[in-house]
C-alpha cells in the first residue's frame, strides 16, 4: 500500500514536471523512488538529470486528485524555468504549503500558493508577458512571488501589478507584498543590487525593488527559507516573535514608528525573520534620527549568518539576534525544521487505502539497474 510520502513525492513531480533526484533526499529514499520507477509511476529525464511523472503515473493520480493541466516542454529553457520552480515550490512544501492548487480560488485557505505555470498555457493567458511564478497566501498577506538569480532579466513592473491585482481581487482584506525567492540570499542580493538601468518600459529587478511601494521580502529556496514560511504563514508574527522573545521584558513600539516591533531595554528591537531589508533600514533611520546609533535585530540563524551581520552589525548599525528554537515555535506551533510526509498509510479522502501494482523490474535486479535502461531522452 502507499505511504503519505510516496503520494506526495507523485503529486511534487506531477506539479513541478521536473525534479531532480538530490532534491528530494530529505522527502524520501533512494529505495522508494526506485519501487515508484519500477512501478513505471516516474520516468528519469537523462539531459535534465530529473524525475518526472509518466502517463501511467498521471492516470493514476488522476484517479485520486484534481491535477493541474500543465503543458510539458523539453526545451532546455523551459526545463531550467521549471527546475528553478521546482525549488520554490519544495521550499513551499517543506514550509508547510499547501502548493497542490490548481486555481487561483483555491488561495482562500491559507497557507497556500499556486503556481501560475498551471494556467499560463490553458486558453486565454491571464499573466500575459509577466514574470511571477506563483501567489501565496500567508497568514495575512498575499504575495505575488517571483524567482530571482543573476541575470534573470527585466521585467514591465505596471503589467507585473496589474496582473498581480486581478488574480488577487477576491481577497481584497489582504495585505499585498512581494516575494524575491532565489537559491540563496546572496543570489537574490546580487541580483537586485546589480545595475538599475531602464528602458522605456522594463526594468531590472535592482530597479524594481528600489520602486515598489508594497513590501518586498526576499526567500532563500533552502530549509531557512521553509522556516521562514513557517513564520511567515502566522497571523501577526512580527508582534507575536517579538513578544515570545522578551517575554516581561517587552515594550510596544511607539505609535508613530511602525518599522519597529518592540523596545527592548530602550532599544528598538525588530523582527527580520521576514527579510524584509528594506523595513529593515527604514528602522535603522528612524532610530538614527532619534539619536540611537544601534538597534536590535532578531531573525533566523541562517538570515544573521549570511545577510544580517555582515550588513547590520559588522557595520555598526545593530545586534543581531538568533531566535532561539523555541521562541519560533510558540508562534507557529511546531518544530522549526522543514515539513518531511509522514510514512504512515496514505488515506483518501473517503478513508479508503490505495494499493500499489506490482512491481515489476526489467534488466538486472535492482531499480537503479531500471532506470539507466530506461532513460527518457
Amino acid at each position: 500500500m502507499f505511504s503519505q510520502s510516496d503520494i506526495d513525492i507523485l503529486r511534487l513531480i506531477c506539479w513541478c514536471q521536473f525534479v531532480k533526484p538530490e532534491s528530494l533526499n530529505s522527502l524520501s529514499t533512494p529505495v522508494e523512488r526506485d519501487n515508484l520507477f519500477d512501478m513505471g509511476l516516474i520516468q528519469f529525464h537523462k539531459k535534465s538529470e530529473s524525475f518526472t511523472l509518466t502517463k501511467k503515473g498521471s492516470s493514476f493520480l488522476q484517479k485520486i486528485f484534481t491535477l493541474p493541466d500543465l503543458t510539458k516542454s523539453y526545451h532546455k529553457d523551459t526545463v531550467d524555468r521549471r527546475l528553478r520552480l521546482t525549488n520554490l515550490a519544495l521550499t513551499a512544501y517543506k514550509g508547510a504549503i499547501n502548493i497542490f492548487t490548481t486555481t487561483p480560488e483555491e488561495l482562500s485557505d491559507a497557507p497556500s500558493l499556486f503556481l501560475s505555470a498551471i494556467t499560463r498555457g490553458r486558453g486565454s493567458n491571464p499573466w500575459g508577458s509577466t514574470r511571477v511564478a506563483a501567489i501565496a497566501h500567508l497568514g495575512d498577506l498575499i504575495c505575488a512571488v517571483h524567482y530571482v538569480c543573476p541575470g534573470i532579466g527585466k521585467v514591465a513592473l505596471t503589467d507585473e501589478l496589474t496582473a498581480f491585482s486581478n488574480q488577487t481581487a477576491q481577497f481584497p482584506g489582504s495585505k499585498r507584498a512581494f516575494l524575491f525567492a532565489g537559491e540563496s540570499y546572496k543570489d537574490i542580493l546580487t541580483e537586485l543590487e546589480a545595475d538599475t538601468q531602464a528602458d522605456s518600459k522594463l526594468i531590472s529587478y535592482g530597479g524594481a525593488y528600489q520602486c515598489l511601494q508594497l513590501p518586498v521580502h526576499l526567500l532563500s529556496c533552502d530549509d531557512t527559507g521553509a522556516v521562514q514560511l513557517q513564520i511567515m504563514a502566522q497571523p501577526d508574527y512580527r508582534t507575536r516573535l517579538a513578544r515570545a522573545a522578551l517575554k516581561e521584558e517587552y515594550q510596544p513600539p511607539p505609535l508613530d514608528v511602525p518599522v519597529w516591533d518592540a523596545i527592548y531595554r530602550d532599544r528598538p528591537l525588530v523582527i527580520a525573520a521576514d527579510m524584509d531589508l528594506r523595513r529593515l533600514n527604514a528602522a535603522i533611520q528612524a532610530a538614527r534620527g532619534r539619536g540611537i546609533k544601534k538597534i536590535a535585530v532578531a531573525a533566523l540563524e541562517g538570515q544573521a549568518r549570511t545577510v544580517l551581520i555582515p550588513r547590520c552589525q559588522s557595520t555598526g548599525h545593530a545586534r543581531v539576534f538568533a531566535l532561539t528554537n523555541e521562541v519560533i515555535s510558540a508562534v507557529t506551533g511546531r518544530p522549526p525544521v522543514p515539513y518531511t510526509p509522514p510514512r504512515t498509510q496514505f488515506l483518501t479522502e473517503k478513508g479508503d487505502v490505495v494499493d500499489a501494482p506490482p512491481i515489476r523490474i526489467s534488466g538486472k535486479a535492482g531499480g537503479q539497474a531500471g532506470r539507466k535502461a530506461r532513460p527518457l531522452v
